[in-house]
């Protein structure tokens, strides 16, 4: 497990990773931007909100994909089980 710092808007962590230190600096600056944009359409709030509203923003997105995968992966299960009785 390598560890590396990153910067998130004007803050140097330290970060425990299992990636390569290219691509935890472009989620870092990733993150960066979201919060930059949260700070800027909300004003006068500090940082940890700001993060904590990018983190609630990125757990729906993720339900919301986790939802249609599902979705997919049913539908596609049902049309290969279709299929496979068709054949039998």
């Amino acid at each position: 497990m390598a560890v590396d710092r990153v910067k998130i808007s004007g803050y140097e962590i330290q970060v425990r990773h299992d990636t390569s230190p290219e691509r935890l600096a472009h989620l870092a600056s990733w993150i960066d931007e979201l919060v930059r944009e949260k700070k800027e359409k909300f004003g006068n709030m500090s940082v940890t909100r700001c993060a904590l509203l990018v983190a609630l923003d990125l757990a729906d997105k993720m339900d919301q994909q986790r939802d249609l995968i599902s979705d997919e992966v049913s539908r596609k299960l049902r049309r290969l089980i279709g299929e496979i009785e068709e054949v039998i």
